[in-house]
């Protein structure tokens, strides 16, 4: 499969190169600032496993649909991802992250379609999600960093958003954002807890990489416009997000001792439960 890359240099005058398997979901298996990747290369086993891990996309859908709609696939030897036997979502997190993706690019940019009339191992793709849709992706790297925007337009309710998994290379790190006092849990919607370090004063949230997380969140004070810090210790990532609605949050996910976390802006404020046939976002990732 051809491997994109873009490359530019910093404000600080760093070599910056962000490198994606388009073919394969789209995903960003890299983004380096000179010698430093903040994508985790430990996760190169899950994406070879089952297209996750590196960096995934979201899109049309999140997590996995419950067994009582998942298409039928025909053939499910194309796919050998697949588990045999398993009632589990094939395609958990949406078509977006498996399928070949058209896409034109030059040296600092990269622009990619996938529609659901697309075919992939000769099955139309619509027949895999249960849905006609499609799914855009702009990349552009410049001295501040990569900026992305991502949409889709589909027959349903849908999703798109990002899946990196962000390097921790002590294994530690804080998150620190704006956010607003509830938050999702297990489907629930709950006041944040102090111990995450949420400080409902300031709507401020300091939460240290320490513990099992999955949980969605809001920005604050905007409700359409995010900024989430990454200090992984050795690296800070700064994450930026526009929506054109309130129709977004960010799920953050880090498994206590993984050596990864996955900040994931998206176009729904419940991802598991979307609002929209029509969404978009805007995001721009900074290494500081």
């Amino acid at each position: 499969m051809k491997k994109v890359t873009l490359r530019n240099t910093s404000e600080d005058g760093k070599n910056l190169t962000v490198t994606y398997l388009p073919e394969m979901g789209m995903n960003m298996i890299s983004y380096k600032k000179d010698d430093l990747d903040v994508i985790d290369q430990s996760t190169q086993h899950l994406f070879d496993e089952r297209f996750a891990g590196l960096g995934a996309l979201i899109g049309p859908h999140f997590h996995r649909r419950l067994p009582q709609i998942l298409p039928k696939i025909e053939n499910p030897k194309a796919f050998p991802h697949i588990p045999k036997n398993s009632e589990v979502d094939p395609f958990s997190h949406g078509l977006g992250r498996y399928a070949p993706w058209q896409f034109e690019c030059d040296e600092t940019s990269i622009r990619a379609t996938l529609k659901g009339d697309d075919s992939w191992n000769d099955i139309p793709i619509k027949e895999l999600e249960g849905q006609n849709f499609t799914m855009t992706y702009h990349a552009k790297l410049s001295p501040k960093g990569l900026s992305i925007e991502m949409s889709v337009v589909s027959e349903s309710d849908s999703i798109v958003g990002i899946h990196y998994y962000y390097h921790l290379p002590k294994g530690e790190g804080v998150i620190t954002t704006k956010v607003k006092e509830k938050y999702i849990d297990k489907n629930e919607i709950k006041n944040i807890p102090s111990d995450l370090g949420f400080d409902k004063d300031t709507n401020t949230l300091s939460c240290s990489l320490n513990r099992d997380l999955d949980y969605t969140f809001h920005p604050y004070p905007d409700p359409t416009v995010g900024e989430i810090i990454l200090d992984a210790v050795d690296y800070k990532l700064k994450t930026q997000f526009i929506a054109p609605s309130e129709e977004c949050s960010f799920q953050l996910w880090h498994p206590k001792g993984a050596s990864f976390v996955c900040i994931e802006p998206n176009t729904a404020q419940d991802p598991r439960h979307p609002n929209l046939s029509v969404s978009s976002i805007k995001i721009n990732l900074q290494i500081i």
